[in-house]
């Protein structure tokens, strides 16, 4: 056994001489030469890869080997969204992060399974304090109210979807319908180029509406024809009289106001402001007496362009002339009248 023992000391430090020097290929002096150490090519020993304890990650690892290390960050929000927080929502005990928990999943009650407490807005209604709750849709125009009340004629908020006009004033009825239609003529003159068809007429109505205070919440639509439209057709049948801004009415229904036999009981010459229009007496109409589309040669193309001539009406007039009154060149300037409806 003596002679044995020599060689396997010789032997020892040159089987660990290896790995001492070769992790990193650097000084090797073996077959991996001074043309392997390029940064896009590696001929890494296998055995040391396996010893490596460094930082660098081996050439020869697939991207799919370290996707685990990662893929417990990106799988937290599916099971923090399932699972309660330690010790859990419900449990009975208020825990860190929890406002409430009575341990149960009752949402009508002060605390929701959420651990949260209740309150107008959540989505649930509260049996005790809530007789409706919309959630975000909850508004003060709408069925639910923001206190997390069913909207009502004579809570002094209007829900048009309610079917309500209005609610509350002088000008409102009891059932929370307007008491009359709002007219007027715009204090301003467009060509008919410029009116911008029937949504532009609107908006120029719109605008117009929205520098009186008493005519805020009314909607407007010009008296205006289109190739497509009759002006009639645009406006509700309204039970209740058409009245200026000064006060006066100016037809007593919807049929009196198109009534080609009967005069109108005031001409439409007050414009937004409650003021009584002097010059320039004329208003842009496309519209026969009864409230019909004249010819569609008489639209300025539909109140698009300055070709052509447009129906005109004039504005201090009572019979038929009022809407219906010959026709002017599209470039030339006149008024548009804008009537209160609900469509």
């Amino acid at each position: 056994m003596l002679p044995s023992v020599p060689r396997l000391g010789v032997a020892l430090p040159l089987l660990l001489l290896p790995g001492c020097f070769n992790p990193t290929g650097a000084g090797s002096t073996g077959s991996t030469g001074p043309t392997t150490s390029d940064a896009g090519e590696t001929s890494t020993d296998p055995t040391s890869t396996s010893t490596s304890t460094g930082t660098t990650t081996p050439p020869t690892t697939l991207p799919s080997q370290t996707d685990p290390t990662t893929e417990p960050v990106t799988s937290t929000d599916p099971i923090t969204s399932t699972a309660p927080p330690p010790p859990g929502c419900g449990d009975g005990n208020v825990d860190d992060g929890e406002e409430c928990d009575d341990g149960n999943t009752d949402n009508s009650d002060n605390c929701l399974d959420s651990c949260t407490n209740a309150v107008c807005g959540d989505g649930f209604v509260h049996a005790k304090s809530e007789t409706c709750d919309a959630g975000p849709d909850n508004a003060d125009d709408a069925s639910c109210t923001l206190e997390c009340r069913p909207a009502a004629c004579g809570d002094e908020l209007i829900c048009p979807t309610c079917g309500e006009q209005c609610d509350g004033g002088t000008d409102c009825n009891d059932d929370c319908t307007f008491k009359q239609r709002y007219v007027f003529v715009t204090s301003d003159l467009v060509q008919g180029s410029l009116v911008g068809g029937l949504s532009g007429a609107d908006e120029l109505c719109a605008q117009a509406a929205g520098l009186n205070d008493l005519l805020i919440g009314r909607k407007f639509v010009a008296w205006l024809s289109t190739s497509t439209v009759s002006a009639a057709d645009r406006l509700d049948e309204a039970s209740v009289p058409y009245m200026r801004l000064d006060g006066v009415v100016v037809a007593n229904d919807y049929t009196d106001l198109l009534d080609i036999v009967s005069e109108m009981q005031a001409p439409i010459d007050v414009d937004e402001n409650g003021q009584t229009v002097a010059d320039t007496p004329i208003a842009w109409t496309g519209t026969q007496a009864d409230g019909l589309k004249s010819n569609a040669s008489e639209m300025c193309e539909d109140w698009l362009t300055g070709l052509g001539n447009g129906r005109k009406g004039t504005i201090t007039a009572t019979g038929v002339t009022w809407t219906d009154d010959g026709t002017i060149p599209c470039n030339n300037v006149a008024r548009l009248y804008c009537v209160q409806t609900t469509l």
